[in-house]
């Protein structure tokens, strides 16, 4: 059984880049064809050049950890692909059912990538209810009622609206034993971010690289410009320096580990 196994996971090393997954809206290539990078990278993935932001400031690793809360399925417009294809271990965190389910099915070859259906938030409450709007789906009911006025935005919203159980970062990272110091943390979720980050010691945990979610430079997002600035300026008070920032996407990398890269 252990050889079938050893076998089984070869296998999905060498097939795993080039299987064809589904995602929201349609069946769709893993691998960005422009380029061959060492980690693979999803062709919907909005952080130009993010495989050598990875592979500048990681090298070329088989091994490494990353968490990533808002993972919806697993490929669509996501940040942590490349780090599972190359075997790092992951928790993925998905608070929509049928979501967290794709993102198991996608991630079906990557053995040691986790998948838990429950939102992250603030100590203050152990649920919260999302406005369900695909890959707009929130928790800020205040960023579901501009999406409602943006063009763009509206195919994706629905009157649905779910409660799903939810806890801190920290009691997260505590109960799944991911080490203090682990390389990559992903935010997204939709103007929840402040909620996410007030459960969370930055510096206690330590994560070398933080990929959020941020929209103080948008031109269309408004309701969070500020404590997404306010999130911003705490990040880099706590020793991080940015090193990619877009209207909708901030990299934070730690300052030792920018030392080390950039020095």
């Amino acid at each position: 059984m252990q050889f079938l196994n050893q076998v089984r996971r070869s296998l999905g090393k060498i097939l795993c880049p080039y299987r064809r997954v589904w995602s929201d809206s349609r069946w769709d290539s893993r691998l960005d064809p422009r380029s061959d990078p060492y980690y693979p990278r999803q062709k919907s993935c909005q952080i130009p050049n993010l495989e050598f932001l990875f592979e500048k400031f990681f090298g070329q690793r088989e091994t490494g950890t990353f968490v990533e809360i808002g993972a919806h399925d697993g490929v669509l417009v996501s940040n942590t692909w490349g780090l599972a294809a190359r075997g790092w271990q992951g928790w993925m965190v998905e608070p929509v059912p049928n979501l967290a389910a794709r993102c198991r099915l996608n991630h079906e070859f990557h053995k040691d990538v986790k998948v838990f259906d429950q939102a992250i938030g603030s100590a203050e409450t152990n649920e919260v209810t999302l406005f369900v709007a695909d890959a707009l789906t929130t928790a800020n009911p205040e960023l579901f009622e501009e999406y409602s006025t943006l063009p763009w935005a509206t195919s994706s919203l629905s009157q649905e609206k779910i409660t799903v159980p939810s806890t801190t970062l920290d009691d997260f990272l505590a109960r799944c034993e991911v080490p203090v110091g682990f390389d990559v943390l992903v935010v997204d979720v939709e103007g929840f971010e402040a909620a996410v980050f007030s459960g969370f010691q930055v510096n206690l945990w330590q994560p070398k690289m933080m990929i959020v979610e941020l929209a103080d430079t948008h031109p269309d997002l408004t309701v969070t410009a500020k404590s997404d600035y306010e999130l911003s300026s705490k990040l880099q008070s706590e020793g991080y320096t940015i090193v990619y920032k877009d209207s909708i996407n901030t990299v934070f990398v730690r300052q030792g580990i920018c030392d080390l890269a950039c020095g």
